[in-house]
């Protein structure tokens, strides 16, 4: 079974109709009875002024009882037996009842005939009583008409509100739909540039309709973001796939032309040498882009380092050695052994060594031979500072904002292979050790990258 349920412009005209409805039956149930109490109380007030005024001047045979001319005022005079002496002729052959109250001087409500009456009775001499009565039919009747007229003009009311409070209420609430039908087109297409068109007013519903826009464009921006980086991931991992498959290549073919070697003689005790020298600097360029992929997936996961004390010259020391074997035909310059002889970082000594790396390995890719790339370490204040300078390409100015961004390459790029990812990796490296990279370069004249690492009070 389908159950109806009314959208909320509807139910909006319906809550607006019911409350004015309301509001209006209230105030026309409240105007009649005002009006009504208000008519009667005024024909019980000239009952009972009429009744003294006879009563002030009592009437003598012969009665003239029709002084009024009213055709709803009733007159008759009883005397003491009770029995009617006189009526007035409105009256016609009908009595009037004298009760108790009415006795009393008070002003009742009877039936005489089956028409009401309220009445009175007031004393005259020898026993005798006057009765004045008058009909509020007249009365009854413009009451009855007003209720006519309130019943028409509450229903007209009604209607009026509920068409007008359901016009309002699409027309305020259309911008809402557009947002809707936006959204439905934007689910459907994946179309995240379709907007919903301004409203004017600068109420709620515009508020939501710039606020919906607003997020549409920042879902817009994250999309084209996610997008981008997905390409770059998937070409990272086409670039990791061939650095990865070129050295294990190499150490491939290596190893199987060392297997075929007979017993060694000096030929090919040479040959063995540089060989074993290649499947060993292939071997190190490996490790270092599993450790830069381990690094990348501890920065996406939120992970700290881990900070102890750790000695900045063994750490120096450490990736000279290793840098030795990335030079290809490139001079590497040792640092200067007393630059940072006893200065000490809070860190980790296999992240700060993978960012020294990252710098070496950057400045050989784009120094070609026989160019030359310098270390330099010094203490500057309170903190130590690691200059790495290369002799080659220089990084253009228009990538100088970008070149720490991850898989961002360079205009230089084509000059050597690589994933984008090293300099992003050494930037997040020195953040975590609470320190900066910064690049100091003049174009055509090589690079120089700047590592800079707060020193521990021991330093």
């Amino acid at each position: 079974m389908i159950r109806w349920r009314p959208s909320l412009r509807t139910r909006l005209a319906i809550t607006f109709t019911l409350l004015v409805g309301v509001i209006l039956v209230l105030v026309g149930v409240a105007t009649n009875q005002l009006l009504r109490q208000n008519l009667l109380a005024e024909i019980e007030r000239d009952v009972a002024h009429r009744a003294a005024a006879f009563r002030a001047t009592p009437p003598t045979p012969p009665y003239e009882l029709d002084t009024f001319g009213a055709p709803d005022v009733f007159l008759q005079v009883v005397g003491p037996d009770g029995a009617a002496i006189a009526r007035s002729a409105s009256l016609g052959e009908r009595v009037l009842p004298i009760p108790d109250a009415a006795g009393r001087g008070e002003v009742v409500e009877a039936r005489v005939g089956g028409r009401p009456l309220f009445l009175t009775a007031a004393p005259l001499d020898a026993g005798r009583q006057i009765v004045v009565a008058r009909s509020p039919m007249t009365t009854y009747g413009a009451l009855r008409t007003l209720r006519n007229l309130l019943t028409g003009v509450i229903t007209a009311a009604v209607a009026l509100t509920a068409l007008t409070s359901w016009l309002y209420a699409r027309g305020a609430l259309r911008p809402i739909g557009q947002v809707v039908t936006a959204a439905r087109s934007v689910r459907d297409s994946r179309d995240l540039s379709r907007r919903v068109p301004p409203h004017s007013a600068g109420d709620e519903v515009g508020r939501l309709v710039e606020t919906f826009n607003e997020m549409l464009a920042e879902l817009e921006i994250a999309y084209q973001s996610l997008d981008d980086s997905n390409q770059r991931l998937r070409q990272f991992l086409a670039d990791c796939s061939h650095e990865l498959r070129a050295p294990l290549a190499r150490i491939r073919s290596t190893v199987d032309v060392l297997t075929r070697l007979d017993e060694p003689n000096t030929d090919d005790a040479a040959f063995r040498s540089r060989a074993l020298a290649d499947v060993a600097a292939d071997t190190d360029r490996m490790a270092r882009m599993v450790r830069q992929l381990l690094i990348l997936a501890r920065a996406d996961a939120g992970a700290t380092i881990e900070r102890r004390p750790v000695r900045l010259a063994d750490v120096i020391d450490a990736a000279y050695r290793q840098a030795g074997r990335m030079a290809n035909g490139v001079t590497l310059r040792p640092p200067d052994a007393d630059g940072l002889a006893d200065a000490i970082v809070l860190g980790d000594a296999d992240h700060l060594e993978q960012a020294v790396l990252i710098l070496l390995d950057n400045a050989f890719k784009y120094t070609p031979p026989p160019g030359q790339v310098l270390v330099r370490a010094r203490c500057e204040d309170s903190q130590a500072r690691i200059d790495i300078t290369d002799t080659g390409l220089g990084v253009p100015p228009e990538d100088r904002n970008k070149i720490f961004d991850r898989f961002y390459r360079g205009r230089n790029a084509g000059a050597a292979t690589g994933t984008g990812l090293g300099l992003a990796i050494a930037a997040w490296i020195a953040t975590q050790h609470g320190g900066t990279i910064e690049l100091l370069n003049t174009p055509g004249d090589g690079s120089t990258f700047s590592l800079r690492l707060p020193l521990t009070e021991a330093g």
